[in-house]
C-alpha cells in the first residue's frame, strides 16, 4: 500500500463548506426579543463571516465583528449599529450585482426602511426581511458557484 501524502490532490480540491440559506426575519425578531438582544449577536456574527466569504472587500479587510459593534453601541448611543448596517447593506447590494442576482436591496432600503421606516414601526421588519432574503439568495448562489470568473 502506497503512502498517501497529507497534501494529496483530493485535499487541494476540497469544496468549501455550504453556507446557510435559511435566515428568517421572524426567527430573528422573536428570538432577539425573547433573549433581550443576545440572539442578534448570534445571528449577525456568522452573517458577517458569510458575507466576507461571498463578497470579499477589494482591500481584503474584514467586516467588523458584530459583538464589538454591540458593545460599542452602549458608548455611542446605538449610532454605530446604524453605521454598521449601512455598510452591510452596501456590501450586500454590491454582491448581488456582482453575482448578477435580480433582487432589489441596497443602501436605499437601509435609509427608507430601517432608518425612516422606524417612524411607522414596520420599517425595520421590512428591512430585516429584505436583508435575510438577499443574504439567502447570495448564499445559495455561493453554494452553487463559490468562485466567480
Amino acid at each position: 500500500m502506497a503512502y498517501r501524502y497529507p497534501y494529496d490532490e483530493e485535499e487541494r480540491e476540497r469544496k468549501p463548506e455550504k453556507l446557510r440559506t435559511d435566515r428568517s426575519m421572524w426567527k430573528y425578531m422573536i428570538l432577539s426579543v425573547l433573549t433581550f438582544g443576545i440572539y442578534s449577536i448570534l445571528f449577525f456574527i456568522p452573517f458577517s463571516f458569510d458575507l466576507d466569504k461571498i463578497a470579499p472587500k477589494s482591500d481584503r479587510s474584514r467586516t467588523v465583528n458584530y459583538l464589538w459593534i454591540y458593545l460599542l453601541a452602549f458608548f455611542t448611543f446605538g449610532i454605530v449599529i446604524y453605521v454598521w448596517h449601512y455598510q452591510i447593506a452596501g456590501r450586500v447590494e454590491e454582491a448581488l450585482e456582482k453575482r448578477k442576482i435580480e433582487y432589489d436591496f441596497g443602501t436605499g432600503d437601509f435609509w427608507g426602511w430601517f432608518l425612516f421606516g422606524s417612524l411607522i414601526l414596520v420599517g425595520p421588519f421590512v428591512y430585516f426581511h429584505k436583508l435575510c432574503k438577499a443574504m439567502n439568495l447570495l448564499c445559495a448562489s455561493y453554494n452553487e458557484n463559490p468562485v466567480l470568473e
